[in-house]
C-alpha cells in the first residue's frame, strides 16, 4: 500500500507513506528510489519525504539482500514500487484543491515499551512495567466543501504483530486500521510511524493474522474516537457567556474561525558523535555464530557498511538528518532512524501550543537507532545496532527543540 499527499505553497512537497519494512542500502534508497522520483517529478530530494510504515512482514526493498526463495522476484518489485510512487505522485499534482486540515491529539494503548531487563541487559520483548506514550496525532484532511480528503495517522508502534511463525506478506496492524477507518470516512489514511524504537504491540510475533487484526483494530477504532471528537473545520469553541435556567450555565458556541495557512520547511542535519566503528574482520568474529549463513552474514555487513554511506563525516561524528515542516497549526518532524518513544513525548511536552507529528524511518541515509543513555548502559539490542554513541538522543532533542523555537 502506498500513498502521497502533496503540500503546495511557493513550492510543491511530497508527503508518501509505504507499508515497507526499511531499505537496505544507499544505492537502493537515495540513487535508485528517491533519486528517481525527484528527477521525474522534478523537484529537490529534500521536498519529499517517504515515511516507512516498517512491517516486519513486507518484501525486502533491496536487491543486495542475502539470497533466499524467491529473492528472483524482488527486482521486479522494487521496480514496480518506484514507478507507482511516481504514478501517485503525478497523479497528486494533476489533483490539486484547497483543503483544510484539522488537527487533534488522541489516545491509543496499542504500544507497550519492549526493553524488557533480564539479568544484566534488556531483552527485545514487552516490558509490564513501564508505559509507552499513548498519543495519537490525527489529521483530518477536507475540501473546502467539507469532503473528507484524508486521513492522517501518526503513532509510534513497531508493527511486529507478525512473527516467525508466518510467511505472507502483511502490513501488520496497519492494514486492518487503514480498512476501518477508510470504510467509515471514505478516504485514504495516511500511516506516519511515530517514535518506536523502544515500542512495541503487547501481543506479537504471533503466526495468527487475526492477531494483527486485533491490534489494528485498536488503532482505526480510538483514531475514529480523535475525528469523532473533532470540531468541523474552519471553526473554532467559544465561550459565548451565560444562560439562566433552573441554574446557570455555561454557553459555548462552534464559530468559525481563520486557518493558519502556513506552509514552509527546512532541513537540519544533527552533528552527532558516533561509535568507534567496526571492522569487517571484527563484525565477522562478533556475528558469525549468531547468523544463520555465510550469505546472511555477508548481507548484514553490507548493510553495515552501507549504512555509513553520507552519514558518517570525519572527525568521529554522524550527519543525521531531519527534515521539518510547519502545515498551519502543525509541525511535522521527520528523521531517518528510530527514536525512543521519549524523544517525540518530551518534544510535545515543551511545546504543548503545537501539534507535533515526530516521524521515524523517513529518507535516509542513516537507519539506526537513537536510544536514551539509559539503553547503553542495559546493553540493550537498540544500544548495540546503533552507530551513535551514547548521548545522541539527548543532544538530538535539544537540537529540534531549539529549530522548534526558531521556526
Amino acid at each position: 500500500m502506498s500513498a502521497a499527499l502533496l503540500i503546495k505553497a511557493e513550492r510543491e512537497r511530497f508527503l508518501v507513506t509505504l507499508d515497507l519494512g526499511w531499505i537496505g542500502c544507499y544505492e537502493c534508497d537515495v540513487i535508485n528510489f528517491r533519486g528517481r522520483v525527484v528527477a521525474e517529478l522534478g523537484i529537490d530530494i529534500d521536498d519529499l519525504i517517504v515515511n516507512l510504515s516498517q512491517t516486519h512482514k513486507g518484501p525486502p526493498f533491496c536487491i543486495h539482500e542475502a539470497p533466499r526463495e524467491g529473492a528472483q522476484f524482488v527486482p521486479a518489485y522494487i521496480e514496480k514500487v518506484i514507478t507507482t510512487v511516481i504514478a501517485i505522485c503525478k497523479e497528486a499534482r494533476s489533483n490539486i484543491a484547497e483543503a483544510n486540515i484539522t488537527w487533534a491529539y488522541g489516545s491509543c494503548d496499542l504500544g507497550t515499551v519492549r526493553d524488557l531487563p533480564v539479568g544484566a541487559n534488556d531483552v527485545v520483548g514487552y516490558n509490564p512495567e513501564l508505559l509507552a506514550s499513548d498519543t495519537l496525532v490525527v489529521g483530518r484532511v477536507t475540501s473546502i466543501a467539507g469532503a473528507n480528503l484524508a486521513t492522517l495517522v501518526n503513532y509510534g508502534c513497531h508493527p511486529t504483530t507478525m512473527g516467525w511463525d508466518s510467511s505472507l506478506i502483511s502490513p501488520d496492524y496497519v492494514g486492518r486500521a487503514r480498512e476501518l477507518i477508510e470504510a467509515r470516512t471514505g478516504a485514504p489514511m495516511f500511516f506516519l510511524l511515530g517514535a518506536c524504537g523502544n515500542v512495541g504491540p503487547r501481543i506479537q510475533y504471533s503466526g495468527d493474522p487475526q492477531v494483527a487484526d486485533t491490534n489494528g483494530e485498536m488503532l482505526g477504532y480510538s483514531t475514529l474516537a480523535t475525528l469523532a471528537g473533532m470540531l468541523p473545520p474552519a471553526s473554532d469553541y467559544e465561550f459565548n457567556g451565560l444562560f439562566i435556567s433552573s441554574t446557570t450555565l455555561a454557553d459555548w458556541q462552534v464559530v468559525p474561525a481563520v486557518p493558519n495557512t502556513t506552509v514552509k520547511s527546512k532541513k537540519i542535519l544533527a552533528v552527532l558523535a558516533h561509535k568507534p566503528l567496526l571492522t569487517e574482520d571484527a563484525m565477522r568474529a562478533n556475528w558469525e555464530s549468531v547468523t544463520a549463513s555465510k550469505a546472511a552474514l555477508d548481507s548484514r555487513i553490507r548493510k553495515q557498511f552501507e549504512m555509513r554511506i553520507d552519514y558518517v563525516k570525519e572527525g568521529g561524528k554522524v550527519h543525521h538528518p531531519i527534515w521539518m515542516w510547519r502545515i498551519g497549526d502543525a509541525i511535522l518532524i521527520a528523521h531517518c532512524g528510530e527514536a525512543y518513544f521519549e524523544m517525540a513525548e518530551e518534544l510535545r511536552l515543551r511545546h504543548p501550543d503545537q501539534v507535533i507529528l515526530f516521524l521515524d524511518m523517513s529518507n535516509g541515509p542513516g537507519y539506526v537507532y537513537v536510544p536514551t543513555r539509559s539503553a547503553y548502559e542495559r546493553n540493550a539490542y537498540q544500544a548495540g545496532q546503533t552507530l551513535l554513541a551514547p548521548g545522541g538522543f539527548e543532544e538530538m532533542l535539544e537540537i529540534i527543540d531549539t529549530e522548534i523555537n526558531n521556526f
